[in-house]
């Protein structure tokens, strides 16, 4: 099976079982993690980040290792049937990320050219996975503060206000269209962004190899 086959079947499955690989890269560690994202089987098909028992977020520092590691570490994380589909079916397997979440860089733009569309997405793309996070256990409630700061969530409404529902609705007229500008404490907004940022990878799980500075 060439790269090209492998790299289409394993999205396909990643899509089959709502499973999916984040590459997610930022100052505070020496080399990319991942981290695992799915939706639940329940009827609301809730979003998760994959953590412990304990709330903390399961991480990796090698694709060609996650696999083991989640085997090893399975009975002290919680329980996902979509989880477990996607890793007996993709066995043998190249595994291969979905996406990429690059903070390095975003904090970089955010800080260079604040109001283009690829930063406003980015920014507003981490505030959603931040969010999952939030909502998928009680006891991550303490930190829905965050999310409602009014920096935060004046940026994240106009992502989806001027950015995201015009581009769905009509993406001809959204690229010719001079959407209105944002106006906001660019620095407030990076300094609260860059503790949101401390506050999830707070809730990583430490490991010896991951290389937390």
């Amino acid at each position: 099976m060439t790269y090209i086959e492998n790299t289409r079947k394993f999205e396909d499955l990643c899509e089959k079982y709502s499973t999916w690989i984040i590459k997610y890269r930022s100052e505070r560690f020496h080399k990319s993690i991942f981290i695992i994202w799915y939706r639940d089987n329940s009827e609301n098909k809730t979003e998760h980040i994959l953590s412990y028992k304990n709330g903390e977020i399961f991480i990796s520092e090698s694709l060609t290792e996650l696999r083991r590691e989640i085997q090893i570490e399975k009975n002290e994380l919680n329980k996902s049937e979509n989880v477990n589909q996607w890793l007996e079916n993709t066995k043998g397997m190249e595994m291969v990320e979905s996406t990429t979440y690059d903070l390095i860089s975003l904090i970089n733009d955010l800080k260079e050219n604040f109001s283009d569309v690829k930063t406003i997405e980015g920014f507003s793309h981490f505030i959603s996975l931040f969010d999952d996070y939030i909502n998928q256990d009680q006891r991550n409630q303490y930190l829905q503060v965050d999310i409602d700061n009014e920096l935060i969530q004046k940026t994240w409404d106009y992502y989806y206000d001027f950015i995201f529902w015009p581009r769905f609705n009509d993406k001809e007229k959204f690229e010719l269209w001079n959407r209105p500008k944002l106006e906001i404490d660019t620095e407030k907004l990076i300094s609260k962004f860059q503790d949101i940022i401390l506050k999830f990878e707070n809730n990583m799980k430490r490991k010896p190899f991951a290389n937390i500075r």
